[in-house]
């Protein structure tokens, strides 16, 4: 049996965000002893719509192996403790954010405009191609703004999964790392030079292969990773055979 974890942005998706036709042939073509997955930085709902779209039915891990689902099934989940999200906000709190949870996602008010606001201010080590592509990618997200973490904390049932800042700024960056690094019960990575994501400690795509292995009952597969980033570096680390897409 072969495992095959398959990111989605840089790797599986085109251009227009979708999955090629020839891709998706490939795909629905696989030899019976291969099981394929998504494991991607989008939320599940996003995952499963671009799936849909290409007649594709397949396990869909989202948020960088915080939740993943089988269909309409949850089969797993990894959440913030609340008074980690207070901590984590507090760091994170004068740049555009993002919060994901099981409720759907939230941003900070004025979102897309703060983006464009901190990368005329200190973005100018990065082409503006890294704010469109944010900017484009955010057309296909809808998210509710908030004002300040309680509002998200104090709703009934909340699971919140995934933290998203947006900072073209390699130093700054680099602090913003680091304090986060030294904080208990965090996990941080990133999907691009100009973003910053934190998800739940020993939540990663690289932990996902054991889940599903214990999930599904697969006794020792092969397992295969197909990424681009450095979110998916945990997942090459796992894997018993990695294909890093080039840029």
């Amino acid at each position: 049996m072969k495992l095959i974890g398959i990111d989605l942005d840089g790797t599986l998706l085109n251009s227009d965000q979708s999955i090629s036709q020839k891709n998706a042939r490939t795909m629905k073509h696989l030899p019976e002893d291969c099981f394929p997955f998504i494991c991607s930085g989008r939320e599940v709902e996003d995952i499963n719509n671009i799936l849909k779209k290409s007649g594709l039915r397949i396990p869909a891990v989202g948020l960088n192996g915080s939740v993943g689902f089988d269909g309409e099934k949850k089969i797993f989940e990894s959440s913030f403790d609340k008074n980690d999200v207070k901590k984590i906000d507090s760091v994170l709190s004068k740049f555009p954010t993002k919060i994901y949870t099981n409720l759907g996602s939230y941003e900070s008010q004025n979102y897309k405009n703060k983006m464009k606001k901190i990368f005329h201010e200190v973005g100018s080590e990065f082409s503006i191609k890294e704010l469109n592509y944010e900017l484009e990618y955010e057309k296909s997200i809808c998210s509710i703004p908030y004002n300040n973490i309680e509002e998200i904390i104090e709703k009934d049932a909340i699971s919140i999964y995934k933290f998203f800042i947006f900072i073209p700024n390699r130093q700054l960056k680099a602090n913003i790392f680091n304090h986060l690094k030294k904080m208990l019960n965090v996990s941080v990575t990133e999907s691009a030079p100009v973003n910053i994501e934190i998800v739940p400690q020993n939540v990663s795509k690289g932990v996902v292969f054991d889940r599903l292995e214990s999930i599904y009952n697969l006794k020792k597969p092969l397992r295969i990773a197909i990424g681009d980033s450095l979110n998916d570096l945990s997942m090459f680390e796992s894997a018993d055979i990695s294909f890093a897409m080039g840029k």
